[in-house]
């Protein structure tokens, strides 16, 4: 009994990993298809003659991206804070 808890809490463990892998890499991609679609409009505003409005929309591009990507990393380390500290006690209170 306990083993067949044990083996189907894994294939359920395994299941929620694949199904976050692959939604963070649709994720990826989905955001660089939107900031490439803003840059290459704003380029070809650029290229129309509206150089302010195309400028402004590949630099709200980037600035996007960064945000995000700054974003991630600070909850990243936060993250790994929290798992380092739950380790620590773990470790002590042994």
């Amino acid at each position: 009994m306990a083993e067949s808890q044990h083996s189907h809490r894994l294939e359920l463990e395994k299941h929620v990993i694949h199904s976050n892998v692959s939604a963070q890499k649709l994720g990826t991609i989905l955001g660089f298809v939107v900031a490439m679609t803003t840059v290459l409009g704003g380029i070809w505003l650029v290229h129309g003659g509206k150089s302010g409005e195309g400028l402004a929309a590949i630099l709200t591009a980037l600035a996007s991206l960064v945000g995000v990507f700054l974003y991630s990393k600070r909850e990243q380390q936060k993250d790994l804070a929290k798992k380092t500290e739950a380790i620590t006690l773990a470790a002590e209170r042994r």
